[in-house]
C-alpha cells in the first residue's frame, strides 16, 4: 500500500533495526533493547521512537508499537511518518476508522498543493478498511488537484486492477507513463507492467457468445 511508503525509507540501512539488531549481536543484546535504550537517551530525537515502534510491529508486538506511538502523536501530530504507522498499525487492531477520521480533518485543512501525500495515504486505509468508493472518489481527486504527479493514476490503476476492471487499469497507467516519459528506468518498468495487465485483462474477460473452443488433434 501505498502505506508503509513513508516508514520504511525513514533512515538509511545503518540505521535500521536489523543492522542495530547485527552490531549488537556480539554482546548478546536484542535490537529492541538497543533502540529503547536509545529512545530513553535521546527523548527529543522522534525517530528512535519511531524506529522502536516499527521494530516492535514487525516483532509482532502491536500493543506495545501503540503505546511507543502514542508519545509521537501528541508531540509529533502532523509528521507524516507518525501518522502512516499509526494509521496502519490501528488497521490492524480493529481501529482503523479513528484515524481515518482524524487525518481526513487533517487532510481538509491542508491547501490542495499540499495533500496529496496525505491524501494518499487515506485513500489507502479507506481501500484496506473496504469502502472502495470513498477510496476511488479520494483517488480522482487527487488526480485532478495533481495533474502532473503519477502517484494517484497508479494507485487508481492498482485499485481497478484489484476490483477486476483490467481495461480501466491500463488506461490509468498508460497515462501515468506519459509523465514518467523522461524517467527511463520507471517508463520501462510501467510499460512491462502494462503488458502484464494487458494479459490478466484478457485472460480475464469473458468469451463473446457463439465461439467455441478449438480442440487440438
Amino acid at each position: 500500500m501505498v502505506a508503509g511508503w513513508t516508514v520504511t525509507h525513514l533512515w538509511t540501512e545503518t540505521h535500521s533495526p536489523t543492522t542495530i539488531q547485527k552490531h549488537s549481536s556480539a554482546a548478546e543484546v536484542s535490537g529492541l533493547e538497543i533502540l529503547k535504550t536509545q529512545v530513553q537517551s535521546h527523548p527529543s530525537d522522534w525517530r528512535w521512537s519511531l524506529l522502536l515502534a516499527r521494530a516492535q510491529y514487525e516483532d509482532g508486538d502491536r500493543e506495545a508499537a501503540l503505546r511507543t506511538l502514542r508519545p509521537l502523536q501528541r508531540l509529533h501530530p502532523d509528521r507524516l511518518e507518525v501518522m502512516t504507522l499509526w494509521a496502519f498499525l490501528s488497521q490492524e487492531t480493529d481501529q482503523g476508522a479513528e484515524p481515518i477520521k482524524r487525518l481526513s480533518a487533517r487532510f481538509e485543512s491542508l491547501p490542495a498543493e499540499r495533500r496529496l501525500k496525505l491524501g494518499m495515504l487515506l485513500a489507502d486505509l479507506q481501500r484496506l478498511s473496504g469502502d472502495t468508493k470513498k477510496a476511488s472518489d479520494r483517488y480522482r481527486n487527487l488526480i485532478d488537484d495533481n495533474p502532473q504527479r503519477p502517484e494517484p493514476l497508479l494507485a487508481f490503476a492498482l485499485l481497478k486492477r484489484d476490483q477486476g476492471q483490467g481495461d480501466a487499469a491500463i488506461a490509468l497507467l498508460r497515462k501515468a507513463r506519459t509523465l514518467n516519459k523522461n524517467l527511463a528506468p520507471t517508463g520501462t518498468d510501467l510499460q512491462t507492467l502494462e503488458l502484464r495487465w494487458a494479459l490478466e485483462a484478457a485472460r480475464n474477460r469473458p468469451a463473446k457468445p457463439g465461439l467455441k473452443a478449438v480442440k487440438t488433434p
